[in-house]
């Protein structure tokens, strides 16, 4: 019995000498041996899991590189990712987008301008996935933007004086003011001080220009006494003239003036019951009528400048402006709920409704419309998201052999400060086209000084200028292109 009890205790002694090398013994308890480090099998990306690329760009700009634990030959992939279908890998590994990235119109899944997709790595020894951001950014395109005017005093219009390098700008209290596009002085036009009557200023524009009997500016008011007047003047002749649209209002509501063959007025609706009642001038398209002289016993005189404003069409909510395009014009509408539109028109075409209160934009508003309606070629909805807006404010058609900072477009603005560009064959396709077409030009537009906020509208330019916007803070800006 002595003998096998020594033989246990001696078993015992060489297990736990043996157990200490691995690690500590117990006493009378077990021992837990560490798990061993992994060996990496896998390959390792060894180029950066984010990059930024400017839009525009077509040439390769990101080349992938990994490495292999084992030293094989790593197989990288373009795997997965919400916009992985926007890129190609080339030899060596090089990325391209498959399309030039457009800062102003992005394709990534939601829209920011950041691409997301997964490279996958495969070599001998296993595969590994990583995420690879890509960041496009702007690019101004040659746009340049300088602020050239200050301390207009709450402006609600602006125009440029047909063949001159004179805008006109309005504020609500009926002062005009000229601004010189030349030495960028301005000045008080005092013949309108001097002759017009009482009224905030609703809209301005220089009408007939090659008629001597009609020519002159042109501009809508509004007095609580007097209602909504149409008054003209022209200094050169000493003329001035004016005459009643409508009643007084029941609640504000905008103007628009656009100089055509003949000029074409909107007058927004007060309320939903203006625009389609034929007896009031709210909610209405307005067209003046040219002097001729075969049709009247004789010329007009200083006080008959005005003559035969003519309803033509109706259905308007809230006007943003007139631009003209060859024989067209395109009318903009501010939504007040839904969207906000833009609608294609000739002033002989027949009907004229553009379906105010019983449509807004694209959608039904309210039952029972009328059996025909103008409908918009282009909408955008009503709101503080991106691509939606406070109220749309007419702009300007640009060509691209003329100028190639807005290639072949329609450059239009919202109150909000955004300014948007749709192609031109797109805006002229005959459907009715939404913000998904919409490039987003906002950022190309950061002037050199105090900052474009509350757009009232816009005024034609000269020579370089592509444009004036007038701020609703009293600021004037300029926009040219970078000279080449």
């Amino acid at each position: 019995m002595h003998a096998v009890l020594t033989s246990r205790v001696a078993l015992g002694a060489y297990v736990c000498v043996a157990a200490l090398a691995l690690t500590s013994c117990g006493g009378g308890g077990g021992s837990t041996a560490p798990s061993p480090t992994p060996v990496q099998t896998a390959p390792t990306l060894t180029s950066s899991t984010s990059v930024s690329v400017a839009e525009n760009t077509a040439e390769p700009f990101y080349t992938a590189t990994a490495t292999d634990p084992q030293g094989g030959t790593v197989a990288i992939e373009i795997f997965s990712g919400p916009d992985a279908d926007k890129f190609v890998m080339e030899a060596g590994s090089n990325i391209r987008f498959n399309t030039s990235p457009n800062f102003d119109l992005p394709t990534d899944a939601n829209g920011d301008n950041i691409y997301e997709m997964n490279l996958r790595l495969t070599a001998g020894g296993g595969s590994r996935t990583f995420g690879i951001r890509i960041d496009v950014t702007n690019e101004r395109e040659g746009i340049v933007v300088k602020r050239v005017a200050t301390g207009f005093q709450d402006p609600v219009a602006i125009a440029q004086i047909g063949g001159q390098p004179t805008l006109l700008i309005a504020e609500a209290s009926g002062r005009v003011l000229r601004f010189d596009q030349i030495d960028n002085s301005i000045v008080e036009d005092t013949f309108i001080r001097d002759f017009r009557l009482p009224g905030e200023i609703l809209a301005i524009g220089f009408a007939f220009p090659n008629g001597p009997n009609q020519r002159g500016v042109y501009m809508v008011t509004h007095s609580p006494t007097e209602g909504l007047l149409l008054q003209a003047f022209d200094p050169d002749r000493n003329a001035f003239n004016w005459t009643k649209l409508a009643e007084p209002w029941s609640a504000p509501t905008t103007v628009s003036f656009i100089n055509q063959r003949e000029p074409l007025i909107a007058v927004g609706s007060p309320s939903e019951s203006d625009a389609q009642d034929g007896s009031t001038a709210y909610g209405k398209l307005i067209q003046l009528r040219n002097f001729n002289p075969y049709a009247v016993a004789s010329v007009p005189g200083p006080s008959d400048m005005i003559l035969l404003p003519e309803i033509i069409g109706d259905g308007i909510q809230r006007p943003g402006g007139f631009s003209s395009a060859a024989d067209f014009s395109y009318l903009v509408d501010q939504g007040s709920s839904v969207e906000h539109e833009l609608t294609i028109l000739r002033p002989e075409w027949r009907p004229l409704d553009f379906g105010w209160p019983f449509y807004e934009g694209g959608e039904v508003v309210r039952t029972d419309p009328p059996a025909a309606v103008n409908g918009p070629s282009l909408v955008y909805r009503v709101g503080d998201g991106r691509k939606e807006g406070q109220g749309i404010i007419a702009g300007q058609l640009f060509r691209s052999d003329f100028d190639p900072a807005f290639g072949d477009a329609y450059v239009f603005f919202d109150v909000n400060g955004s300014i948007f560009s749709i192609p031109t064959a797109t805006l002229n396709n005959g459907f009715r086209n939404s913000s998904d077409v919409f490039e987003d030009k906002t950022n190309d537009f950061v002037p050199d000084a105090g900052q474009i906020d509350t757009i009232v509208g816009y005024g034609a330019g000269i020579a370089s200028t592509f444009f004036y916007l007038l701020d609703g803070d009293g600021e004037l800006f300029e926009i040219s292109q970078e000279a080449l």
